[in-house]
């Protein structure tokens, strides 16, 4: 059996929330040790409800498995002397200080260069250094407001996902994979990730645009409800479909299949777009789901379900690949869980588990 990709790395993690979290359970899943350093009152991720029979929080231990956990106090010198042995033997840091933090703690670039010459330090933070707002504070919703992307569908409105939390974890990750590349050669490597930036790295098709024109995107545009063939429909049961279809080929053939074909023409026409959008409304809405997918899923339609995460986890097509993991709760107990990085087949198949606060 090959090693993990990060096998024999040992990683220190001092961040706290998503972003952090995120960035270092995707390191666990690729082998690294991954050594979750806490304040006494513990990460907050910690408190998140829903929580397991066992009380463990769901979120933490979805973010935290295969992760151990030490308390250390920076504000202390008996903390700041375990902080500096840990360093020593880490191959990668993972804050999420605000800048300057670090510094005045006494673990600035200098300070940590010192220890581990070869140390890779990711700092993730809200606006990065040098602006205006480098010591503000701020959460995904603040980011993704600052980057123009909460926007981009027309009025403003919460999202369901912490898109610049979870691009700044993804980028976090990456630098830390970039890190180790250089430090092998035994170089000190500090990376700041920013969230706004991280969020507006997964603009990529409106920031085309804004290149072209420079102009922001008009809203409504191509795919947030511009067109009538790339949306979702209600249907009679209360069911949602999603519909993909932007290219002629398929938008036609879930037009033929509607008995709509006259709307062919239409499909791209900006006109004709609210209409052709009733149209759909209602036909969809005059049966249930299972009818709609029945007629359209398994076609060329780019047509399907827009499922609750119930549905979602418990959908065959997820079922028959490789994409859970299991995970031991600190009664004992096995649970599932989706896979950080679900396209990397586990090294070792035994359940992980979630540190408690301080145990390591």
């Amino acid at each position: 059996m090959s090693e993990a990709p990060l096998a024999g790395v040992r990683v220190l993690d001092m961040t706290r929330l998503l972003p952090g979290n995120f960035a270092t359970v995707m390191l666990a899943e690729m082998g690294a040790d991954v050594v979750k350093i806490e304040a006494p009152e513990g990460d907050g991720t910690r408190w998140v409800a829903p929580h397991l029979p066992s009380g463990e929080s769901g979120a933490f231990v979805q973010l935290n498995r295969g992760k151990s956990s030490r308390v250390v106090d920076l504000k202390t010198d008996e903390g700041r002397s375990a902080f500096s042995e840990l360093v020593r033997g880490a191959h990668v840091l993972v804050d999420s200080f605000r800048p300057g933090v670090l510094d005045r703690l006494g673990f600035g670039p200098d300070d940590l260069k010192r220890l581990r010459p070869d140390l890779v330090h990711v700092t993730i933070d809200a606006y990065g250094s040098g602006g205006e707002l480098e010591q503000v504070p701020g959460h995904d919703l603040n980011a993704i407001g600052y980057a123009g992307v909460l926007t981009l569908g027309g009025t403003p409105a919460l999202p369901g996902l912490q898109v610049a939390d979870l691009a700044a974890g993804m980028h976090a990750a990456l630098a830390v994979l970039a890190g180790l590349r250089r430090s092998a050669h035994g170089q000190f490597v500090h990376s700041e990730v920013a969230m706004v930036d991280a969020a507006l790295t997964f603009a990529q098709l409106p920031l085309g645009g804004w290149l072209a024109t420079g102009q922001s995107p008009a809203t409504p545009w191509d795919l947030t409800g511009r067109w009538a063939c790339y949306g979702v429909y209600e249907c009679a049961d209360g069911g949602w479909l999603t519909v993909g279809a932007l290219e002629p080929k398929f938008f036609a053939a879930i037009l033929d299949r509607l008995d709509l074909g006259e709307w062919k023409v239409s499909q791209y026409d900006p006109a004709k777009q609210a209409e052709l959008t009733d149209v759909l409304r209602h036909r969809f809405a005059s049966r249930p789901r299972a009818h709609w997918l029945a007629e359209l899923a398994f076609e060329d339609t780019c047509v399907g379900p827009a499922l609750t995460l119930s549905e979602a986890m418990a959908h065959p097509n997820l079922r028959a690949r490789s994409v859970l993991r299991q995970v031991q709760a600190s009664d004992g107990t096995i649970h599932e869980v989706f896979a950080a990085l679900p396209w990397l087949q586990p090294e070792d198949a035994a359940p992980m588990r979630a540190p408690g606060l301080g145990e390591h």
